[in-house]
């Protein structure tokens, strides 16, 4: 009797803990249900083609920067080592659910509402799901997530972050939990340094964890005695510095790797240095001299530093959470703004705080009517002051988008395409045409390339997802030829497809630099195929003797 009844308790203490992560389970299943058009989308993006395109040939022995380059942190190509794009659309629908759960329980350190944590997570799947931001595409922006959250969690169980979040900050000294307190710090600053590894912009999401600590200090600035603070400082000043070592560590550890393949100035060149120039060289879209220095480094700089300044002197009336949110959400934008390009991929970054400053916004303006409803005019007023200032950045957020011409891509479209091809309404030629208008024609050239059995191709343009869709190497280091010409490498490509004679050269109708040296060549060793292309040309080599 006494073992029934022990085993009814556990069913039902197991059954209420099973209710508790009901609503993550149904959010994870949206994910899922949201992704699977995914699975179905042909190689038609570009910068996805120049992922695979590396990883395929890091597969067959490259060495990334020396041998085959891109312009970011090394990372997302090692991750695209999984060869297939079908591969890679599956790593990242998992990465994905994990990144929400990470995401549903750091809100909920937040909030503490499940409803709240709920609804912001819900926010977060929609923006990182659907196309609007090409949250369908497996860009760097989707795995950095993953990075952060993850070093997010890890936070949200220091000291660091609970001391953040207390209203009256008791400063003890435990070695045991300043032991573990180190090493969490530490563990998460190592997956902030992964996060920055695969895209240069995370690293104003180190700086958003690094506010914990100034926000702690500040709040309390006026409370403590004089000793309390110095003390209060120097334990925040050695926990900022745990965590910095700990972003660091993979860091150090990716600059030995490349110096010791042979790579490390290709690596500091192109995959650390190269994003300063790459943020510099858009042109702004309008002429007014203030809008344009506001758009400047040092502008977004000086409203960033306006948004803390606000938020810290007027303390009293933003909660500890609130804070970190809106400051959250000011340093996300500005590493969204980098380079000032409206690529809708890079506003990524900021849907954690979007969505967290959305459910701050919906809540406020319930409480608002509920306490005006009550007659009580100084909560109203506090709640109005932090409603003001959610609704402000959100707008500032939208002239941006509107200033910068920032179109997102349509889903509507792309879920009824979708169901027409799944209910047979279109083909599958017609399904890929709706993404890119190369499609017909890099599929119908991916069967004659991939016949001939050629690993190595040559393409002067720009069309990276031939090289995935192949399965072949680039016969130089570049993907790309804006690359090429960025780098003003023409010798060095003319001399790498001479050296590696590929089966197979393609010229695209819309590569404005006619390169001469490459044509005079290409014009006595290869010959145009007989199947007229739209959109390039396929030239094949005339002796097959030399092919690799």
């Amino acid at each position: 009797m006494i073992k029934l009844k022990n085993l009814i308790k556990k069913i039902i203490k197991t059954d209420k803990v099973l209710d508790k992560q009901t609503p993550i389970f149904l959010l994870s299943i949206l994910v899922l249900v949201l992704r699977i058009p995914n699975l179905f989308e042909p190689y038609w993006y570009g910068d996805e083609g120049i992922y695979l395109t590396i990883g395929q040939s890091l597969n067959k022995g490259a060495k990334l920067y020396s041998e085959i380059i891109d312009h970011k942190t090394p990372i997302i190509y090692y991750l695209a080592r999984v060869q297939t794009q079908l591969n890679f659309r599956l790593l990242n629908i998992g990465w994905m659910i994990f990144t929400t759960i990470a995401f549903y329980y750091f809100a909920k350190k937040l909030f503490k509402s499940v409803k709240q944590t709920t609804l912001a997570t819900f926010i977060f799947i929609i923006f990182t799901s659907l196309p609007w931001l090409e949250g369908n595409i497996p860009n760097g922006e989707l795995f950095v997530l993953g990075f952060v959250m993850t070093g997010a969690i890890i936070i949200s169980n220091t000291d660091y972050f609970k001391d953040f979040l207390k209203s009256n900050l008791k400063i003890k000294a435990n070695w045991h939990s300043v032991l573990k307190n180190s090493i969490n710090l530490i563990t998460a600053g190592f997956f902030l340094g992964l996060g920055i590894l695969t895209k240069i912009p995370a690293i104003l999401d180190l700086a958003v964890f690094f506010t914990i600590g100034y926000f702690t200090f500040t709040n309390n600035l006026l409370v403590n005695s004089f000793s309390n603070n110095l003390k209060l400082l120097g334990k925040k000043i050695v926990e900022i510095g745990l965590l910095s070592l700990g972003v660091l560590i993979p860091i150090l550890i990716s600059i030995i790797y490349f110096v010791s393949i042979g790579s490390g100035q290709e690596y500091l060149d192109f995959g650390l240095l190269y994003n300063f120039r790459y943020a510099s060289s858009w042109q702004l879209p309008f002429s007014n001299q203030l809008l344009i220095f506001a758009f400047t480094l040092h502008g977004k700089f000086i409203i960033l530093t306006g948004i803390i300044l606000f938020i810290t002197l007027l303390k009293k009336y933003f909660k500890p959470h609130v804070q970190f949110i809106l400051s959250w959400f000011g340093l996300s934008l500005f590493a969204s703004l980098l380079s000032n390009r409206p690529y809708p991929h890079y506003f990524i970054q900021l849907v954690p705080p979007l969505s967290l400053l959305l459910t701050l916004i919906i809540k406020n303006k319930f409480l608002i009517l509920k306490n005006f409803l009550k007659s009580k005019r100084p909560e109203i007023n506090v709640i109005f002051l932090n409603l003001f200032t959610e609704s402000f950045l959100l707008v500032g957020f939208i002239v941006v988008m509107i200033l910068l011409n920032f179109a997102p891509y349509s889903t509507s479209k792309y879920y009824l395409n979708w169901y027409k091809l799944v209910t047979n309404k279109i083909n599958n030629q017609e399904y890929r045409q709706t993404f890119d208008y190369l499609m017909t024609d890099n599929y119908l050239a991916a069967e004659i390339i991939k016949a001939s059995g050629s690993k190595n191709m040559f393409i002067w343009g720009t069309n990276p997802m031939l090289y995935a869709l192949t399965q072949t190497q680039p016969t130089g280091r570049f993907t790309v030829s804006f690359h090429i010409k960025d780098f003003d490498a023409f010798g060095e490509t003319v001399r790498d497809v001479i050296k590696k004679e590929p089966t197979f050269i393609v010229v695209m109708k819309n590569e404005d630099n006619n390169f001469p040296i490459f044509k005079s060549y290409l014009n006595q060793y290869y010959l145009p195929n007989n199947l007229q292309f739209e959109h390039f040309t396929l030239w094949k080599r005339k002796y097959d003797s030399h092919n690799n």
